[in-house]
């Protein structure tokens, strides 16, 4: 299979594809991460009173910002995710089927690694 070929197979997946949007966080709310069809992928912060209302919305909730700069970093990176599990498998498949060094097979075990975490595979 040619390295042309390799990149533009397109393999289902089980996660919503990309792709996805990260939302920097206001006074009303933390950061989140939004799908392609504005529907949220992951907050990444949590509410002074989930069962209330936000403040932007009427009640007395607040966001908390507890980790600071690590809440809106962390959005980022899983904004991120689908075009990096692409890269991944892509760089996988273009660079396993022709390592025969010890390094390489090192990298590509911890590639195959964090692609069976990324689709529920990992033992």
């Amino acid at each position: 299979m040619k390295p042309s070929e390799i990149l533009t197979r397109e393999e289902p997946t089980s996660f919503t594809p990309g792709p996805w949007e990260y939302i920097p966080s206001t006074e009303h709310h933390g950061p989140y991460v939004s799908g392609p069809w504005g529907g949220d992928i992951c907050d990444c912060y949590t509410m002074s009173n989930p069962n209330a209302l936000s403040v932007r919305n009427g009640g007395d909730s607040k966001p908390i910002h507890f980790q600071y700069g690590q809440a809106d970093a962390n959005a980022r990176l899983i904004a991120a995710a689908p075009e990096l599990y692409e890269a991944l498998k892509n760089a996988r498949a273009l660079w396993g089927c022709r390592s025969t060094d010890a390094t390489q097979l090192v990298w590509l075990a911890s590639v195959d690694a964090a692609l069976a975490k990324a689709t529920g595979e990992a033992k």
